[in-house]
């Protein structure tokens, strides 16, 4: 029974990092060619802010404020980052697309366990303060994910905290840190220890009526049904003993990466055919 209860929220970091255009065109010579150059320059340097003041405000945070100074500042540290610039010429894709997804999920894999464990405790902290019983309507655990760890959702302390643990994702990606793959028994054993943990958080009939319907059928499960086992999942891998826990969290970012890949590799032999 334990090992049928499946860790089902393998969250990915949803923060789009792509590089702005800083292309500058140069002064053209002759009379006036400072001049020009310098209303150029003041020119690009409204336009950058204003760019980034809108990317704050889709971001739901507000110029200006403590939050935004911390976004600004780390954004800016990314840009420049020697290793993002080599890793990712055309920018950092952003997570929203799939190759976002799969640098995201990388990066996670190759973090250190301490690193995981902080980010999921992280995660579980603004579950707590911040997602509703029906899981925003919701059924994808990534959907969830994104709109949960939505700036709003942040405290300022968050924020650092969250924009530097997406850093270490980044640069672990970048410069291909080595990755953490569980073995099938470990997995297996981190798994029956979950199921084991997520049973301690049924109090009611209605508990385990939720957990039931996901286990049997969870195509015919209600939001409310999944929800109640998506928090369970999150506050259960939290409480569970660091080194299960992170077979469970690094396992699941492996397989991300994985199954991301699998097009790619089923794509290269008729490829190579053609040769």
């Amino acid at each position: 029974m334990n090992r049928r209860i499946a860790f089902a929220v393998f969250c990915i970091l949803h923060l789009s990092a792509c590089a702005v255009d800083h292309a500058t065109t140069p002064p053209t010579a002759g009379s006036g060619a400072a001049t020009n150059a310098t209303a150029a320059s003041n020119a690009e340097a409204l336009v950058e802010q204003a760019v980034e003041e809108q990317r704050l405000r889709e971001l739901g945070v507000q110029p200006g404020t403590k939050k935004a100074a911390i976004m600004m500042r780390w954004y800016r540290t990314i840009r420049e980052a020697p290793d993002l610039k080599a890793a990712f010429p055309a920018g950092i894709p952003p997570s929203q697309t799939p190759q976002g997804q799969v640098v995201f999920a990388d990066g996670m894999s190759r973090v250190t366990p301490a690193r995981r464990a902080e980010f999921w405790s992280l995660y579980a902290r603004v579950a707590a303060a911040h997602l509703p019983d029906d899981c925003y309507g919701l059924a994808s655990p990534t959907a969830i994910s994104s709109r949960l760890m939505a700036f709003p959702n942040l405290t300022d302390e968050d924020t650092d905290e969250y924009l530097g643990l997406t850093a270490a994702m980044l640069h672990a990606s970048a410069q291909h840190a080595p990755e953490h793959v569980p073995t099938p028994a470990e997995l297996m054993a981190a798994s029956t220890a979950l199921g084991k943990m997520m049973v301690t958080e049924v109090k009611s009939k209605a508990d385990a009526d939720h957990l039931a319907r996901v286990l049997v059928n969870r195509s015919t499960a209600s939001i409310a049904d999944a929800c109640w086992v998506t928090k369970v999942s999150i506050r259960a891998i939290d409480r569970m003993p660091p080194e299960e826990k992170d077979v469970l969290l690094a396992s699941a970012y492996h397989q991300a990466v994985v199954a991301a890949a699998a097009p790619a590799s089923s794509a290269a032999p008729a490829a190579g055919s053609r040769n």
